[in-house]
């Protein structure tokens, strides 16, 4: 046996074996080698389903959190948490199961509806926030008239949003999602184990690839892309915390940031274009164009960041030798 040739116990060989070889990530491989007791196996155990179960667990605490909260007040903060806290639990079923059956896509969607129903509430919370970032004195009356426009809005889609969280509570949602969660495993179809931060290097570079070279991104392509840029990162954010998982997550964020910013700004805008579209110079509009102007410039320049970094070093070209050189060589 290897460890008794080293002088090591079968667990002391095997860590020095995965030191060896940090990128073993073959279990099937790994459990056929002669070293492996019951004590290694306890210790792949440890290695790889704690921390699975720790990052499964927590998604599930804090849905229910989340949840519970709301039923008694729908606040911006508990309204984004549950938000965010979904979107998640989607990455995680995606990248947990290659495979669902119609129950359980069904049940999918019941969360996917919950979160865009969410998304109504939380459009007009950032709208009525971007409002009163806006300085410009002679805009006051305009924005007090949104204002109101969009607390009533706020209303209507806040009793909405309490109607379908209590539905669900009576239907049983967090036990179906706890039955679903729990057969998930972040293994492939061959045995191997899934690496969510690979998943997540993959997928921004696949996007690098796919996204056009120019500098300014048209709006949709924009919108696209600020799609794909959250779920790469909520992907990122399945792998165990280390200092290159939370690089590439700031990384993430300074892009995501920028572009929701952009995006939140035409929403107001679009809004504003249609209530005062029809008056000549509007402080408010003005302001808001110039300000909307600004956004759209600074995604792009962080996209166009992001992806830069990303694109491949051309290689330099030998320069062409002259008629003169090539004479010399040929004497």
């Amino acid at each position: 046996m290897v460890s008794l040739r080293w002088g090591l116990s079968p667990l002391q060989a095997f860590l020095a074996l995965r030191e060896s070889f940090p990128k073993l990530h073959n279990l099937q491989g790994i459990i056929r080698l002669p070293l492996v007791t019951e004590e290694v196996l306890v210790y792949l155990n440890n290695s790889f389903m704690i921390p699975f179960d720790k990052r499964k667990n927590g998604l599930l605490q804090d849905f229910s959190r989340a949840f519970y909260k709301l039923l008694v007040g729908v606040s911006p903060k508990k309204v984004h948490r549950l938000r965010t806290t979904i979107r998640r639990i989607e990455s995680f079923i995606g990248l947990s199961h290659s495979k669902l059956g119609r129950k359980h896509k069904k049940f999918l969607e019941e969360l996917t509806h919950l979160r865009k129903r969410a998304g109504r509430v939380r459009n007009f919370d950032v709208q009525i926030r971007l409002l009163g970032s806006i300085a410009n004195g002679s805009t006051v009356s305009d924005r007090r008239v949104l204002v109101q426009l969009f607390k009533a809005g706020r209303e209507k889609q806040s009793r909405r949003l309490a109607s379908v969280l209590k539905r669900l509570d009576r239907s049983g949602l967090l036990v179906r999602l706890e039955k679903l969660v729990g057969k998930s495993s972040f293994v492939d179809d061959a045995g191997q184990p899934i690496h969510p931060l690979e998943e997540a290097k993959n997928g921004l570079l696949k996007l690098s690839v796919d996204v056009p070279g120019s500098e300014n991104l048209k709006p949709h392509l924009l919108h696209e892309l600020r799609i794909s840029l959250k779920r790469i990162r909520y992907r990122a954010e399945l792998a165990e915390e280390s200092a290159e998982r939370e690089h590439f997550l700031e990384t993430l964020k300074a892009v995501q940031d920028a572009v929701g910013e952009w995006h939140d700004w035409e929403g107001l805008v679009n809004i504003a274009e249609t209530q005062f579209g029809d008056r000549v110079n509007c402080p408010l509009l003005v302001e808001m164009r110039s300000l909307f102007a600004a956004k759209y410039s600074a995604a792009n320049s962080a996209v166009a960041g992001l992806l830069g970094s990303l694109a491949p070093v051309p290689k330099k070209q030998p320069r062409p030798s002259s008629a003169r050189s090539q004479a010399r060589l040929a004497s």
